[in-house]
């Protein structure tokens, strides 16, 4: 046998621990003749307590044992859930040719019932058919349990109908049974069928149909059930039947209903028991309720023997790690003083979901020290959470750590391990994980399906992502996001709402998930229609019950230049979170409007939520957008002496890209050289941006040679240098910097500009004429140009890179992207609907201006969103103030 823990009694019985061991030694060194009785009583003893070692070490020198050996050493395994042991034990006795009798057949089923171990149950029932041995009523009613648990509900109702004199425990193990199986009509005639018999239901009869029906998600049925019982003579809801509620809500994952249960039974003034309580707990860490779980934690220490259940201790451990608060999971973790794996588990998950390593090793170590070996669950908490922490190189290294030990992967690991190859992006482990899905034929759909679409799309290669997608015969709701999220995350919005479109005519209804991941399509691509149409399903379907879904839906508009239709929104949260103040701060601060995002944040202030790194990274670029000095000033000291906040690099490129953008070189190169951190990227980007502003070729060759070693292969960088030579008229600079790019191999990205008209998105390239309405556009920017030139406009031909002639120069203007973006939508547009276009690169000042005189000889509102921020044209001026 194996060695095992040396004692795990109950603790009313770990007081007379020490009572077997003193009986024992006196009796040795007495020299008393241990004969087969006595040794059989020591023996029962140490079961009886709990010491396993010790009954373990008497059992195997015993020179005879007989049917009350067996049965006391095979009884405390079952209770001690050493199920496997507790079979080999029963297969030992029936070798040593020792019949079994009444009291070792219910606990060998016992046993298969656990396992769900059918084949071993058969051949034990076979095996006491074949020696005549019948069964009281106990074996009878736990043969029962053993087929039903095992799935074998004809073998169950043979028995049954077999089975002369029945009890009402009988009755309700059958009872039961079909209705945990959700089969109801069953269920309902069989207590018909023992009302007939003689038998009266009792609680436990009432209590298994209303767990069954919460356990298969129906809760209407349930509560009907319940209440209607409850009005009823011959029933009266206990704990057992508030908990069978409570638990089946929170297993359906329905949290906030089970706590409603849980109030209501409180009113009613039924006590809780450990089940409950450790369903409340649970409902509690779902919901991240942390205020809620405290007090009921409270309540448990004040409840003598709630905290110091297992069970409870479990749950209360799981809830201090989810929510993050280790130091107070640990004191929890360490009072359990009889630790089953499941408190492992808890407390080396809310390690990985913290991204503690060092801490997860030492722990696991103590664990196996301990002689508990880790499962496929503490593995799978591993894993995943580490994942989710965003720790993906972890994740991976414990699921390595996990195979090498003969663990087989399940769905679960498989899904967390594919989610951390994202991560780190190794494409190459991926395809392994991949290989051995196939090799050991998962099932694809769902888990393991939606994970490898996620990696592939994670890893840059959505046309792999595609592929799974397309193989797979069976597409839920999860595998549909799955591939929406990887198109729209991979910058494909158009496939993204194609795919959404074709998600619905299949018929599989869209969910909250589905909304958020499109919602970002359509703000990318700036497709409000589709984003309008988006917001009416979800309020439609009511799946505006999470702030995830109002902030995307702020975002959404945001993004889409409807900023107004943003602040309704907001308006009409019914509870704001941190992410929606910042969402709508950052969306004021894109479209230019500083002063309502610095009036915004005041507001945030009176609410008592403590301003975060995000936002005050949304109000500082804010204030940047509309040369607010002083105010972007005063927040960033407002960080320090406030909130405590340190300034992040982040927030030191936002005054650079203040102090910068107002000219003020002097101050912003006093304040990088003053700056306790390493300036990155953003910091030399928004100086070299403003010299382009400010026409300073100086300082721009300075913030250039931080940026093209840090960043050599953006392409924007070497663009923006050499248009800033190009306005100053060093033309041989601007050759240099085009040839210093075409040696390093980096490659600009073509101007590109969308509008979305009638549900189709449009893209336009510069100098592009393969659209079919390219005759109607060139025409429409003809007349444009002779209108908008009549009221002053004038091409600023130092927009254009190449040393040519001024005619040259003008015409290499008209092809702009965003100039063919505007006369297409003019076209295809009724009169007096605003225009809304993206453009993939900065706009240049040339289409800028042009584009406010056309605003003003159409009458068209023009809303161009950027690559750095939003411009909207109205009747000649730009909300931008020309400060961009």
């Amino acid at each position: 046998m194996a060695s095992m823990a040396t004692c795990a009694a109950p603790t009313f019985l770990r007081l007379n621990l020490e009572a077997p061991h003193k009986i024992h030694a006196r009796m040795i060194v007495s020299g008393v003749d241990f004969c087969v009785f006595l040794l059989g009583q020591l023996l029962e003893f140490y079961c009886k307590v709990g010491c396993l070692d010790n009954a373990k070490l008497l059992f195997d020198k015993m020179p005879e044992r007989n049917v009350f050996s067996w049965t006391a050493i095979i009884g405390l395994y079952c209770r001690l859930s050493y199920y496997e042991e507790t079979i080999r034990l029963f297969y030992l006795m029936v070798d040593d040719g020792v019949r079994p009798d009444h009291f070792v057949f219910p606990k060998v089923f016992k046993a298969c019932s656990e396992l769900k171990d059918y084949r071993v149950g058969k051949d034990v029932y076979d095996y006491m058919l074949s020696i005549g041995f019948e069964g009281n009523p106990f074996v009878k009613r736990s043969l029962l349990d053993m087929f039903i648990k095992c799935g074998k509900m004809d073998f169950a109702r043979r028995l049954f109908k077999d089975i002369e004199l029945k009890d009402v425990v009988m009755w309700n193990i059958m009872v039961s049974g079909y209705a945990t199986k959700g089969d109801f009509r069953q269920a309902l005639k069989c207590i018909k069928d023992m009302e007939i018999e003689g038998v009266k239901p009792n609680q436990v009869t009432w209590n298994s149909i209303i767990a069954a029906y919460s356990q298969n998600g129906l809760f209407e049925e349930a509560s009907d059930w319940f209440f209607k019982l409850q009005s009823s003579d011959n029933f009266t809801p206990n704990v057992v039947s508030w908990t069978a509620l409570i638990s089946g809500n929170v297993q359906n994952g329905c949290s906030s209903r089970a706590l409603q249960i849980f109030k209501q039974m409180v009113i009613e003034g039924v006590e809780p028991n450990s089940i409950t309580i450790a369903s409340v707990v649970s409902a509690c860490t779902n919901l991240s309720l942390s205020q809620h779980g405290k007090e009921i934690h409270a309540y448990c220490i004040k409840t003598e023997g709630l905290d110091l259940d297992v069970l409870v201790s479990n749950s209360l451990v799981d809830f201090y790690a989810k929510c993050r608060d280790l130091e107070v999971a640990r004191k929890n973790f360490n009072r359990i003083e009889q630790k089953d794996l499941v408190s492992w588990n808890a407390m080396l998950a809310g390690y990985a979901l913290k991204g503690c390593r060092e801490e997860a090793i030492e722990l696991i170590k103590e664990m196996e020290s301990q002689g508990i070996e880790p499962d496929i669950v503490t593995w799978n908490g591993l894993i995943t959470g580490y994942t989710q922490f965003g720790d993906g190189k972890t994740a991976l290294e414990f699921f390595c750590k996990m195979y090498a030990t003969g663990i087989n992967p399940n769905i679960t690991t498989i899904s967390g391990a594919l989610a951390a190859c994202a991560q780190v992006k190794d494409l190459r482990l991926g395809k392994e994980i991949h290989s051995f899905v196939i090799r050991n034929q998962f099932e694809m759909s769902t888990g393991v399906g939606s994970a490898l679409i996620s990696m592939y799309s994670g890893c840059q290669h959505l046309e792999l992502a595609c592929s799974v997608f397309n193989e797979l015969t069976t597409r839920d709701v999860v595998i549909w996001n799955a591939i929406i999220t990887a198109c729209s995350q991979s910058g494909q919005g158009i496939s993204s709402l194609n795919m959404l479109r074709d998600m619905q005519l299949h018929n599989v209804e869209p969910n909250m998930v589905t909304m958020v991941s499109a919602l970002p399509a359509c703000a990318r691509l700036a497709a409000l229609q589709q984003g309008k149409e988006i917001h009416q399903f979800i309020i439609r379907h009511e799946l505006d019950v999470c702030s995830f879904i109002w902030n995307s839906l702020i975002d959404m508009y945001g993004r889409c230049g409807s900023i107004k239709a943003a602040r309704r929104v907001f308006d009409m949260m019914p509870q704001r979170d941190l992410v929606s103040w910042n969402v709508m701060i950052a969306g004021y601060g894109m479209h230019g409007f500083g002063m309502d995002a610095v009036n915004l944040f005041r507001h945030l202030r009176a609410t008592g939520l403590k301003p975060n790194h995000y936002t005050f990274t949304n109000l500082l670029s804010a204030c940047s957008h509309s040369g607010l000095i002083d105010e972007g000033w005063g927040y960033f000291e407002m960080m320090k002496s406030e909130y405590s906040l340190e300034p992040a690099v982040g927030q030191y490129a936002c005054m650079v890209d203040l102090l910068a953008r107002a000219g003020q070189f002097v101050e912003t190169m006093a304040f990088i050289k003053e700056m306790p951190l390493e300036p990155n990227s953003a910091v030399w980007g928004s100086l070299l941006g403003a010299c382009r502003i400010h026409l300073n070729p100086e300082l721009a060759e300075y913030a250039a040679g931080y940026l093209l070693e840090l960043e050599p292969q953006n392409s924007g960088n070497y663009i923006l240098l050499a248009n800033i030579y190009s306005a100053a008229g060093r033309w041989g600079d601007a050759t240099r910097i085009r040839c210093l790019m075409k040696e390093r191999g980096v490659t600009k990205p073509p101007g590109c500009s969308w509008i979305a008209v009638k549900h189709r998105v449009h893209n336009f390239i510069v100098g592009d004429t393969s659209h079919p309405l390219m005759d109607a556009i060139a025409a429409k920017m003809e007349s444009l140009y002779a209108e908008i030139k009549e009221i002053g406009y004038v091409p600023d031909t130092k927009f254009v890179l190449q040393n040519v002639e001024e005619d040259e120069k003008e015409y290499s203007l008209c092809g702009h992207s965003e100039k063919l973006a505007i006369a297409f939508g003019l076209i295809s547009t009724p009169p007096g609907n605003p225009l809304r276009i993206i453009k993939n690169l900065r706009v240049c000042g040339d289409c800028h201006s042009a584009t406010k005189f056309i605003s003003k000889v159409t009458g068209r509102e023009i809303i161009m969103r950027d690559c750095y921020r939003f411009h909207h044209f109205i009747n000649g001026v730009c909300t931008c103030g020309d400060y961009w």
